[in-house]
């Protein structure tokens, strides 16, 4: 009996050592969970760290490179109208008031101007606001001054029109503020509404998350949030918007790594430059820098505290509280923010009631409208592309500076569209069918002040202007011309050419027998009619004198990138061309025999106004200025009295120097020209390359008649040159014109050239009984 007791207790021994055995694996099981949890949270951590400072330690946001045209100078004696003046304006979103009294107004009473210039950081330096009075008299500016101090100036400009950007993939945008900038009521609006103890937690408020869950239970569905901003700025730099658990766990986490790694100061600049105030169309507005601007046309620096309380107001819903379409409901919110303000005694009982009583003050314009100038852009892509990777340009915050006029411009795309839907109704053709590009340059710089790649101008895509190799026509004569007068001295515009039958026999056996538009032959022509008439067999019979290697070898040299075909049927323009490499050939007779490349830069800097970068003008001589003289007044024949004359007719009191051009099948239609102070080449053609039946004279002539009827240029004038003599010269013979010849034409000469027999224009006298 006394040994089962004992079975018993053993028993018991037994089941207690297996359950402390069980303990015991369930508390070493235990800490090794917790041993990994630790160094998975530690890794974890880690490696949220080293996110936080790869990326934050630069505060290194994707800033578009931001492309900027020509600013407007006002210059004593500068050519101006009120006109122009006004569109200038009207595009950079100057607001026309009874009073300017801020940057960005301004004034207009008759012919005198009143302009409260913005200040701007351009490339050559910072020009701070400035408020300039002006008259404009007789077509010129006048009594340009400092409108406070009464100070004479010499000039004065405009800042820039921002015509377009390369953003990023997310399409945000930004202007970066130091902490110094920001006033102190914006930062005393933004910690009272977002985060009161912001200088006193580590990232994390458990009294922000409490108070807010305190509010939730007592409102009435609307609910408030408990994110300190350390958290906002995580969330919106680091994450995502999604709602999930993990995603606040991670916020919560990285919010305290950052406050340990950073300064408070460092934290809230950050915010000032992440923060969202909404879209203005595709492009993200983010941070206080580019919404100072976008809503009050002003530096950040400048806003009131009503305007900050308003920004501040915002945040909770950037599109609940929008003031151009909600103003009801963003004045509401801004004088809640106001009121929070002085409640916290941020704000006096008077400066309350003063900021509480002003209006929104909104611009009615966003001074940061972009202007939709695709083919230009493409334009300044391409130039870029050997300096700056693609990256650079999206993410650098580039500030490009370019030679676009955006008044031309934004007249020259209204023109083209008109005239062509005229061109077409007249014609006959097939409504849209036909298509175009412009390029309208400085004579004398080369500078691209218009590039128009399609007729519906706003359209990006296949840019004509750029890539559309097409044969030009006529168009190259006046280099053979210039060819001629280069390459012998014993050609003048006075030399005879034959203008009957030619042929020449190709390499292939076959022959090749040019032909005239009229298809007739003209004979024996002076060389500047055989130009002024773009006589085909003459000027084919030119380039046979002078060498077609020749001829192609010197235009290769005026600007022609790549090889040029020495072919016979070169002299009458076998040979494609894109319109601004055409551009890029005519400037050397535009500018005086220099090879000069059309220019769309003019300066590159870093997001601070650091220059990085100056495109200077380079210039190579390729012909003398007295044979460009020579071709130049060869080609004011072609307007006043060749193919061209219908500009001449159009525009009677300016001086125009053109070339029409045209190939066989009526494919291309083509004119290039230029006048004391624009060159411009106009293409016209189908995308298809089909025939379009159209000339030089009939589609692109029109176009750049059109675009010139309303676009103010100086008259060229060729000007005394002491070695230039002029010549009354006969048409029909080369010689000097006698007391009987009708159609005489005054013609230039190299001193001593000029033919000395003159023609002999008098008629036969009939004898008196008419033998």
């Amino acid at each position: 009996m006394s040994k089962k007791p004992k079975k018993k207790i053993a028993k018991k021994t037994k089941a207690t050592q297996a359950k402390q055995a069980r303990r015991k694996k369930i508390r070493s099981l235990f800490w090794k969970l917790l041993l990994v949890f630790v160094v998975v949270f530690a890794g974890f951590t880690l490696y949220l760290d080293s996110v936080i400072q790869s990326k934050f330690s630069e505060n290194r946001w994707q800033l578009p490179a931001r492309v900027y045209a020509q600013s407007l100078e006002l210059a004593n004696g500068k050519p101006m109208t009120a006109t122009r003046l006004r569109q200038e304006l009207e595009l950079l979103g100057y607001r026309k008031v009874v009073k300017a009294t801020r940057q960005g107004d301004y004034e207009n009473y008759q012919g005198s101007f009143f302009i409260y210039i913005r200040e701007f950081q351009f490339w050559d330096g910072e020009q701070k606001s400035l408020p300039v009075s002006f008259s404009i008299k007789s077509g010129r500016i006048a009594n340009l001054k400092n409108r406070d101090t009464g100070e004479s100036l010499q000039m004065a400009r405009l800042d820039p029109l921002l015509i377009g950007q390369f953003h990023p993939n997310r399409l945000e945008d930004r202007i970066l503020v130091q902490l110094e900038e920001v006033p102190e009521h914006f930062k005393q609006a933004l910690l009272t509404v977002e985060d009161r103890d912001f200088y006193e937690h580590n990232g994390v408020s458990p009294k922000a998350i409490m108070r807010a869950l305190w509010h939730n239970i007592r409102s009435d569905g609307r609910s408030q949030g408990g994110s300190t901003i350390t958290q906002q700025l995580v969330k919106n730099y680091f994450l995502t918007n999604e709602r999930t658990l993990w995603r606040k766990f991670k916020e919560a986490i990285m919010s305290v790594i950052l406050e340990v790694r950073y300064e408070k100061d460092d934290i809230l600049q950050a915010y000032y430059n992440e923060v969202y105030f909404g879209q203005d169309g595709g492009r993200a507005i983010h941070g206080v820098g580019l919404a100072s601007q976008y809503f009050f046309d002003k530096r950040v620096r400048d806003l009131t505290p009503a305007q900050s309380a308003m920004l501040v107001g915002m945040l909770k819903s950037p599109s609940g509280y929008n003031p151009r379409r909600k103003k009801e409901a963003a004045l509401k919110r801004r004088n809640q923010v106001l009121k929070l303000m002085y409640d916290q005694k941020h704000l006096t009982e008077q400066e309350y009631k003063q900021q509480r009583e002003t209006t929104l003050s909104v611009v009615a314009k966003p001074a940061l409208k972009l202007s939709r100038v695709p083919a230009f852009m493409d334009l300044v892509r391409r130039r870029l592309q050997d300096s700056y990777s693609e990256e650079e340009l999206k993410s650098e915050g580039l500030r490009i500076f370019t030679t676009l006029d955006p008044v031309m411009q934004r007249y020259t795309e209204e023109k083209v569209a008109a005239t062509l839907d005229t061109i077409e109704r007249s014609k006959g053709i097939e409504k849209d069918s036909l298509q175009t590009a412009v390029i309208i340059t400085s004579s004398d710089t080369g500078n691209i002040l218009a590039l128009v790649g399609d007729r519906y101008s706003d359209k990006a895509g296949f840019n004509r202007a750029i890539d559309a190799k097409r044969q030009i026509g006529s168009v190259i004569k006046p280099y053979v011309v210039l060819a001629a007068l280069e390459k012998s001295n014993k050609y003048n515009l006075s030399t005879i050419i034959s203008d009957e039958a030619l042929s020449l026999k190709q390499r292939d056996g076959t022959l090749w027998q040019p032909r005239n538009y009229d298809r007739q032959y003209h004979g024996q022509v002076p060389l500047f009619v055989a130009l002024m008439k773009s006589y085909n067999i003459a000027m084919a019979r030119l380039g046979q004198q002078v060498g077609i290697e020749n001829v192609a070898e010197f235009i290769e040299q005026a600007g022609v990138e790549g090889e040029v075909p020495a072919l016979d049927a070169l002299p009458l323009g076998v040979l494609e061309l894109t319109p601004i490499e055409l551009a890029g050939l005519y400037q050397s007779l535009a500018s005086g025999g220099l090879k000069i490349k059309p220019a769309a830069i003019t300066a590159v800097t870093d997001n601070q106004g650091e220059l990085l970068e100056r495109y200077p003008i380079d210039s190579e001589r390729i012909a003398s200025e007295l044979n460009t003289y020579l071709v130049k007044a060869g080609m004011q024949l072609v307007v006043k009295k060749g193919t061209a004359r219908y500009l001449h007719r159009q525009n009677p009191f300016t001086n125009f120097a053109g070339k029409t051009g045209t190939t066989n099948d009526l494919k291309d239609s083509w004119f290039a020209g230029f006048s004391g102070e624009h060159l411009a080449v106009v293409w016209v053609g189908r995308d298809d390359n089909k025939e379009a039946n159209i000339t030089g004279s009939s589609a692109a002539l029109p176009v750049f008649t059109d675009i010139f009827n309303g676009i103010p240029t100086e008259t060229l004038r060729l000007g005394y040159e002491e070695n230039i003599e002029w010549k009354l010269i006969d048409p029909a013979t080369g010689l000097l014109a006698d007391d009987y010849c009708e159609e005489s034409i005054e013609v230039p000469f190299i001193r001593g050239t000029a033919p000395t027999e003159s023609a002999n224009c008098k008629p036969e006298e009939e004898s008196f009984f008419g033998l």
